[in-house]
């Protein structure tokens, strides 16, 4: 059993990454396809995630194996830094796109009942996950200084136990076995120091495991609607690694970077046999990120740590889905989530670029026998164009002068992505 749980989290880590904020876009097509809105519905293996309560739904073994395709594109407009010393940092007033790379991010899933009211299911998934690329050039983006690349994802192995407690209720617990890497690429702004000027701080950070926990309880008052929540845990982390100006020196490096711990509450009302409506509401808690501060083992350009600032806020996104059941093969589903970003102005940077984002989905579920398949299309996109007018911290401080005054930035950002997903799955 170690040996196939460790094997799904090779699997779940193999290129992986999400463009965005820290945080999924779905998992698994068919709960994807209803926006996300899932944790009452809850009825195939990536219950797992949603709702491990819904597990006791589940009358045959079944195995599922899918993945999204993601395409993301984030425009910067009008970028205009000024050092610390009052000079214009050129290019001034630049406008640039991503470089980041499509995306492709699996997911795999099992899940049978045991006998009498216990079912059992596991699944490997990404849960949070980020990875942005900018042009390294500095002559075309002048925001390199702040940073051009950055990625962090935690790939996990649920395995999971459900009890079906009576007609009306059930409640499902699983444990999250997870490995999380982070990173981190911008270039060094010090136009006095020949030496240093324009080289490249690369951070690349690892935890190599760590633990949370999902639990989830599912009341059916009656045939037609019910209730679903769903409680994830906070995931404490301990990254190592090295932190290196390339070419110069290279130092032993850690940090604590924790994932935020999710409520996920929602409604399922089938007020027909062919129709299907879900609602949920899901409240993150990424106050929990003030900040993180970078421990070197020895002194790095005369540092021996180095703080970010966060001041992250606590979100709730609305979900909504809605399924049609068109024929014995076919259902037609469509999803909406209003995704608002938990990144204040005065911590904006290249390296965590988000803004409140509206998603839409479509997809279709088809059935031949035994055999699944359900598709999803999604399309992300920033509600507006974020503005930042000189007040981000972390951008300012790119740029500092030669009495270390930070500089100021003024500039505009926003974006959308496009995800194609499939999700297979085969009842035995």
């Amino acid at each position: 059993m170690r040996k196939f749980l460790l094997s799904l989290l090779a699997f779940s880590l193999s290129s992986t990454a999400l463009a965005g904020n820290v945080d999924t876009f779905g998992i698994g097509a068919k709960a994807t396809a209803l926006g996300g809105a899932f944790s009452a519905y809850a009825d195939d293996p990536s219950a797992v995630y949603y709702n491990p309560a819904g597990l006791t739904q589940i009358e045959k073994p079944i195995v599922s194996v899918g993945a999204e395709y993601l395409v993301p594109t984030i425009k910067v407009h009008d970028y205009r830094a000024v050092d610390g010393d009052g000079n214009k940092v050129q290019p001034y007033g630049a406008s640039f796109t991503d470089d980041s790379d499509a995306l492709t991010v699996p997911y795999l899933g099992f899940a049978t009942p045991v006998f009498g009211g216990l079912y059992f299911g596991v699944a490997a998934y990404v849960p949070y996950g980020l990875h942005i690329k900018w042009d390294s050039d500095p002559a075309k983006n002048p925001a390199a200084y702040n940073g051009f690349e950055s990625y962090y994802v935690r790939g996990v192995v649920t395995p999971t136990l459900a009890f079906k407690l009576n007609d009306k209720w059930a409640f499902g617990f699983g444990i999250s076995f997870g490995r999380s890497d982070a990173g981190t690429q911008r270039r060094i702004y010090a136009p006095s120091i020949p030496s240093i000027h324009n080289r490249i701080i690369k951070g690349d950070l690892h935890d190599d495991f760590n633990v949370s926990f999902n639990v989830g309880l599912l009341y059916k008052p009656y045939d037609n609607f019910s209730i679903g929540v769903t409680y994830r845990s906070r995931t404490n982390t301990n990254f190592r690694g090295t932190v290196e100006v390339v070419g110069v020196d290279k130092v032993g490096a850690e940090t604590k970077i924790d994932h935020p711990d999710q409520l996920q509450v929602g409604l399922k009302y089938r007020p027909n046999k062919r129709l299907t409506l879900t609602a949920d509401v899901v409240w993150t808690n990424w106050s929990l990120i003030h900040g993180y501060t970078v421990k070197f083992d020895r002194p790095l350009l005369g540092k021996t740590q180095e703080y970010f600032p966060r001041d992250w806020k606590d979100t709730r996104q609305l979900r909504l889905g809605i399924e049609y059941k068109w024929s014995e093969i076919l259902t037609l589903r469509a999803g909406y989530f209003y995704d608002p970003s938990p990144i204040p102005d005065h911590t904006f940077d290249m390296l965590w670029p988000d803004a409140d984002k509206k998603t839409y989905s479509v997809g279709a579920g088809l059935k031949f026998g035994r055999l699944r398949i359900d598709t999803v299309v999604q399309y992300i996109i920033a509600e507006y164009k974020r503005e930042i007018g000189g007040e981000s911290v972390n951008l300012n401080n790119s740029y500092p002068g030669v009495n270390g005054n930070p500089g100021t930035v003024a500039t505009s950002a926003d974006g959308h992505l496009w995800g194609y997903g499939l999700t297979v799955s085969y009842l035995f």
